[in-house]
């Protein structure tokens, strides 16, 4: 079965360690809460996506399918239940992708492989709701009553793993209205039809003021691309920019579906619109224009002891940190200090489905932690004031010419979902919540390459011994071996390409791929992580083509062949002498 990553299917997808603003988006559907004489229970089960490309009856390759189960009252889940949907003759298993806000309803995603069809439509069958070693209850800790009748064909939901759509561009849209300045970014994202694969460095044309300028490839979601312009001291544009038809440039990359089809780049024209404005004549102070929690609560709404809370906070343009800056925030009636992360890595605390971000956005992003203590609660949620950065004896300059940022910014009020109960202890084993490879500089893993596998916990984990990776590389099984704890949550395992590695569809993993060959991985409570990488896992992937037979010989200067060559003829010589 094909176990792709629901989170590389539409950017509604994402794990619950997402930046805690995107949760409120969610809001407002499923299940409601009732006054409960019982057990919770399974009310109803309904879709949650309908096809979205003609025919508009049927998912194609790649889709994803959503299911939302709703239940009589709030739950709290732990591992990976799974929800079984019968497509034509076989059942396929759909993965946990989130859990709504309110707690009443679970959604369940599956990508449609190819070799699915159903023409009658997908059906469930009776008692599909399976805990998979996991565990749904309610917030008295009662196991919630799972039973439900089965769901009969729906034909507004038919099922062709053979369409052969060409994907295509749906939107492009300009981020950030404002004033745009010397050294600060503009940003643009263009949305397709379906999932995509890029190789390569395309690149977005952008009107500004006379000049047309190319926007590089910033980021990659499943059906996204982000770009990036940094604005130049010579930039102008009053009137504010705009994107010209068909501005998607190749630059010698590709933009392909799963089945190799290239991808229709024809799009209508964004006019120029007055609320982008662009002024690169002065750089002025870097200030604050975002801050956010990341990293939800392991156990859903409330950080327990040793729980790790991260905050970000992001500059407008690229800052330079010296010392351990420190930002207050409010844990009940108590200010605690979250401290500076100078070595955490921006990929590490982003959404699944995004593969990268520039070195040029993480200079421009701090990062914030702060371990909860016994002693910690707060009931409405923790919460960060407003103009709570201060440097603790550093600094926070600008990179490009040393001017003190503006440390004012707006604060986070309480929100219940961000709860803080510091003697409950941790009761919750880590769960994966995010596993990502690094791509191929040159498009393809040859001879001695290092393919690096992160992989993200929802809290802080120790490993011991020598857990590894495997992952299939034509028909050869490979293990990516543990390397190092990266940041608080995350661990990095790494491979080095062999002669003899080949794997021309992209190399595969399995979602039970994370073996701990007599080593551990736990929490700071004792709890055994919970290492099923689920939805994430995935077949052939062409992102990660392997040819060992590649491998690249780094040439050596003339001076340097040259002393190699005398080298070798004295060493000779002496040989020879010794000899006589």
């Amino acid at each position: 079965m094909d176990t792709r990553s629901v989170g590389a299917g539409r950017r509604t997808y994402g794990s619950w360690s997402l930046i805690v603003v995107v949760a409120c988006c969610l809001a407002g559907g499923g299940g409601t809460a009732e006054s409960q004489t019982g057990p919770v229970s399974v009310v109803d089960i309904r879709p949650g996506t309908t096809p979205n490309s003609d025919p508009f009856d049927t998912f194609g390759p790649d889709d994803a399918i959503e299911f939302r189960v709703n239940f009589s009252g709030p739950v709290v889940v732990t591992g990976n239940p799974r929800l079984m949907l019968r497509i034509g003759e076989r059942v396929r298993s759909a993965y946990l992708v989130r859990v709504w806000p309110s707690g009443t309803t679970l959604v369940f995603g599956y990508f449609v492989d190819a070799s699915d069809r159903d023409d009658d439509g997908v059906s469930i069958p009776a008692d599909a709701l399976l805990l998979n070693g996991g565990s749904i209850k309610d917030r008295d800790g009662n196991d919630a009553d799972l039973a439900h009748p089965a769901v009969p064909d729906d034909p507004s939901l038919k099922v062709n793993g053979r369409l052969d759509a060409v994907p295509a561009i749906t939107r492009v849209d300009l981020c950030c209205p404002g004033e745009t300045g010397l050294n600060q970014s503009l940003n643009a994202y263009v949305n397709f039809s379906e999932p995509i694969y890029v190789t390569g460095a395309p690149q977005l044309a952008i009107q500004v003021g006379s000049e047309l300028v190319n926007a590089n490839l910033h980021s990659r979601d499943a059906t996204e691309l982000g770009f990036e312009y940094v604005v130049q001291r010579s930039a102008r544009d009053a009137d504010g920019i705009g994107v010209p038809a068909d501005a998607l440039i190749l630059n010698g990359g590709s933009i392909r579906d799963s089945d190799g089809n290239d991808a229709d780049l024809t799009h209508d024209a964004l006019p120029d619109d007055p609320r982008y404005t662009v002024d690169g004549s002065g750089g002025g102070a870097p200030t604050v224009d975002f801050v956010a929690f990341l990293r939800s609560p392991a156990s859903q709404d409330t950080y327990a002891g040793d729980e790790t809370i991260f905050v970000l906070l992001r500059f407008t343009r690229q800052v330079q940190v010296t010392g351990t800056p420190q930002l207050a925030i409010e844990v009940g009636e108590r200010t605690r200090r979250a401290d500076y992360l100078p070595t955490l890595r921006a990929a590490q605390l982003l959404a699944p489905g995004n593969s990268f971000h520039t070195p040029r956005e993480q200079l421009r992003s701090l990062y914030f932690e702060y371990v909860v203590q016994p002693s910690d609660a707060d009931v409405d949620g923790v919460s960060v004031p407003a103009d709570a950065l201060t440097l603790n004896g550093g600094s926070i300059r600008a990179l490009d010419d040393g001017s003190d940022a503006l440390l004012s910014h707006d604060g986070i009020p309480d929100d219940g979902r961000r709860m803080v109960d510091g003697s409950r202890g941790d009761d919750q084993a880590p769960a994966v919540t995010r596993f990502f490879i690094e791509q191929p500089v040159r498009g393809v893993f040859s001879g001695g390459d290092t393919i690096e596998v992160a992989l993200s916990f929802s809290e802080r984990v120790t490993v011991t011994g020598a857990p590894r990776v495997a992952l299939r590389i034509g028909a050869q099984t490979r293990f990516a071996t543990f390397r190092e704890e990266w940041g608080s949550t995350s661990l990095l395992f790494e491979y080095v390409v062999q002669e003899s590695d080949r794997d021309d569809d992209g190399l595969s993993v399995a979602a039970h791929a994370v073996n701990l060959n007599g080593g551990t991985i736990r929490d700071n409570a004792g709890h055994a992580a919970d290492l099923d990488i689920g939805y994430r896992a995935f077949n052939d992937n062409p992102n990660y083509k392997v040819d060992g037979r590649l491998t690249a010989v780094p040439a050596l200067p003339l001076v340097g062949t040259l002393a190699l060559w005398f080298a070798l003829l004295v060493g000779g010589w002496r040989r020879l002498g010794r000899r006589n």
